[in-house]
């Protein structure tokens, strides 16, 4: 088994919030898009990661946005810390991956995707948009997992030619560690708020939760959408769709809602 001083190692893949991106997601704390606009600036990556994203065909803006001012405008405040962490999590993606079969353009293809479903989601329940950050934790996962996988693969074809085992449980095996508690601690190191945590853990639909409570929804319809989204034909070519195991009593209340939603016939 993989040692806690080995995960933590693993975890140093995950970059801490950089100086520049602790004070664009304060201004946006703050309510302060033009503050956040001018942080972001300093850091070229983020302006060229932000202007390929809103510019693409899954956001559908009529007009080309140039500049990050017009582009924070345009998002506005929990929008745009969403598309933070989402590019937290494409700057630590590998250009090759170790073990999943995934290349940068389905991997940034299933990020674009599911943050957006989810942002309908979260709009559609009338939910408060500090929800919408949870969509980005799950590809930062896949990256840390990719690495563990990638330097025990021995081991993990091995525990999978003696029993049918998920990818969860196989890197429960290995590591300690299960999936969420994997995300739980990047969602912790990127100082995530704890409303949006406890989304995202109880997501997994491995723990009962208050059905009346806002978190719970959330939690159960971000369940099916990890499932759905993890269950499209790219992602399970690249074998990841292993770490979310369907809880069909967890979100069976909220399923015809996800449909609708989604437009899901």
């Amino acid at each position: 088994m993989i040692t806690a001083e080995q995960i933590g190692m693993y975890l140093k893949s995950v970059p801490p919030l950089p100086e520049t991106l602790r004070k664009t997601l304060e201004a946006l704390d703050q309510g302060d898009l033009a503050g956040a606009a001018k942080e972001a600036e300093k850091d070229r990556a983020l302006v060229f990661y932000l202007k390929g994203v809103v510019n693409s065909a899954a956001f559908g803006f009529k007009s080309e946005l140039n500049d990050v001012p017009q582009i924070f405008s345009a998002l506005g405040i929990q929008r745009a810390r969403q598309l933070i962490y989402a590019y937290m999590v494409a700057s630590m993606a590998p250009e090759a991956w170790g073990y999943f079969d995934l290349d940068t353009e389905h991997f940034r293809d299933f990020q674009v995707t599911m943050m957006r479903q989810w942002e309908t989601i979260v709009k559609a329940e009338g939910a408060p948009e500090s929800f919408l950050a949870a969509s980005a934790l799950l590809g930062a996962g896949l990256v840390v997992a990719d690495a563990i996988f990638a330097e025990r693969a021995e081991d993990v074809a091995l525990l999978q030619s003696m029993e049918d085992l998920t990818l969860d449980t196989i890197l429960e095996r290995i590591s300690g560690v299960d999936f969420a508690k994997l995300v739980g601690m990047i969602a912790k190191k990127w100082e995530v708020s704890p409303e949006v945590l406890e989304v995202v853990l109880l997501a997994f639909g491995k723990k009962a939760c208050d059905k009346e409570a806002t978190p719970c929804r959330l939690a159960k319809l971000l369940h099916l959408l990890l499932f759905y989204a993890l269950s499209r034909p790219a992602m399970m070519r690249a074998g990841v769709n292993g770490f979310v195991t369907f809880n069909p009593a967890f979100s069976e209340d909220v399923m015809a809602r996800f449909q609708e939603i989604l437009e899901i016939a």
